[in-house]
């Protein structure tokens, strides 16, 4: 049997974590979030970290000790030895990535429209047709470029830094007039930013000493990324009264319009549309994997197996991907369909701070290539700051997006027990086609 080859360096794990961190989510929702925290949004992004550095240090411990692909599903069955509540897990976090690309999606027609005309909603929805195709016809060409966009996202960041930097004291950044509660509030929002850390255990099987590898580029990638998106928020507001910003649709083009003029504003378009493109893509293409996966496994319907003739792609997954994401643009409301990618995955942190301190119990003497520092008679604190921010923070969405997760965790033990439970008969493991893809491609998920 072929093994896969471990050339990834710390350097490159650093780097492969910080591009599916930084993405769309700070060009799309800096101004919804600043609706929310007003001046504090700037603090609203370091709560946004502090959690993402909990929880990443419980997904490093994870992935140091479990090398493997499969991530939340294997750990939470590692340690709760529950199928039907592992794959409930793995189903709320295909929810959250689908549901996720219709509010890129969105984020991208709001920035289409100030060039074209057209409204949000109907940008959304050409750009999955459009990826839709590229998806069936082939996308090997795409892939090769994605880094490409990786760069130009975060130089973007910079431009809006640099730019806007002498307008830092314009404000008081330390008035917090819309209330703790709008901070946390803003907190929850914009969580989606730092999204795509968790992946990195994608990564595992081809790093060099993956337990030392991991943890460490998983830290360095949230210390950067929370350096970055602080600025861009504190330069943000100080740039464009946070009233204003709250409404706009293209919000980092305005910032950079008013610093730069009229044609800086229109590079800063460009940018976003490229940023908001290639996490649609990079979504659209975890989604759709991950769905044939499931149905390889005889988790879904066998339907979803069906690929094209030519170049072999899974087009049932892939259309039904579309349609579903679709669904989620139409009513064109991005706070909302945010929120719920949101609570999806604050609702997997809490239970992954969870499995690792049940771990440390239930398999003690497995060996951690790295562990959480802070402890107390072997239960690390750190997890449990991590679960109580995350527990917080689900409660800080309307009572819609909060009945709306739960609805989608109880659908998945719901298809577990209509497909998996009677009906388990996994593809002969010789007969798969395109598993493969969803290690390279199903982490590959910039929703930031």
């Amino acid at each position: 049997m072929k093994h896969l080859k471990r050339e990834i360096t710390l350097f490159e794990a650093t780097v492969y974590t910080l591009g599916v961190i930084i993405g769309a989510g700070i060009y799309v929702l800096i101004g919804k979030a600043a609706a929310l925290s007003g001046n504090g949004i700037w603090l609203s992004f370091l709560l946004a970290s502090f959690i993402a550095a909990c929880t990443g240090l419980s997904y490093a411990e994870l992935a140091s000790t479990y090398p493997y692909d499969s991530a939340e599903f294997r750990y939470t069955k590692k340690a709760f030895k529950d199928n039907k509540f592992s794959f409930a897990i793995g189903w709320l976090k295909l929810a959250s990535l689908i549901i996720a690309m219709g509010a890129v999606a969105l984020g991208f027609g709001g920035y289409l429209s100030r060039i074209l005309g057209i409204t949000p909603v109907l940008g959304g929805i050409l750009l999955i047709l459009l990826l839709l195709i590229t998806n069936i016809i082939g996308m090997r060409q795409t892939m090769f470029i994605d880094i490409g966009f990786v760069i130009l996202t975060i130089i973007g960041l910079f431009i809006v830094i640099i730019s806007g930097f002498g307008h830092l004291g314009s404000v008081d950044l330390l008035d917090f007039h819309m209330g703790w509660n709008g901070i946390l509030s803003g907190a929850a929002l914009i969580f989606f930013a730092f999204l795509g850390f968790e992946n990195i255990g994608n990564i595992a099987e081809e790093s060099r000493n993956p337990r030392r590898t991991l943890p460490r580029a998983l830290i360095y990638s949230i210390i950067i990324s929370a350096i970055l998106y602080t600025l861009v928020a504190a330069v943000a507001v100080s740039v464009v009264p946070w009233q204003t910003l709250a409404h706009s649709f293209a919000p980092l083009s305005d910032i950079v319009t008013i610093t730069l003029g009229h044609y800086g504003g229109l590079v800063m378009i460009i940018i976003a549309l490229t940023a908001t493109a290639s996490t649609v893509l990079g979504l659209f293409v975890a989604s759709s994997r991950l769905l044939y996966g499931m149905a390889e496994e005889g988790s879904l319907p066998k339907v979803l197996l069906k690929l094209t003739k030519k170049t072999g792609a899974p087009f049932v997954a892939i259309i039904l991907t579309a349609f579903i994401a679709i669904l989620f643009i139409l009513p064109g409301d991005i706070t909302t369909i945010a929120a719920l990618t949101d609570w999806g995955a604050l609702f997997i942190f809490m239970v992954i701070n969870l499995t690792v301190i049940w771990l440390r119990f239930s398999d003690p003497h497995a060996v951690r290539g790295f562990r959480i520092p802070l402890n107390i008679r072997n239960v690390p604190v750190i997890p449990i700051v991590g679960i109580i921010f995350c527990s917080a923070m689900l409660f800080q969405f309307s009572k819609k997006v909060f009945f709306a997760g739960v609805l989608f965790f109880l659908i998945g033990t719901v298809l577990y027990s209509m497909f998996w439970e009677k009906k388990h008969k996994p593809l002969p493991h010789h007969k798969r086609k395109v598993h493969h893809l969803i290690k390279h491609y199903g982490g590959h998920v910039k929703a930031e």
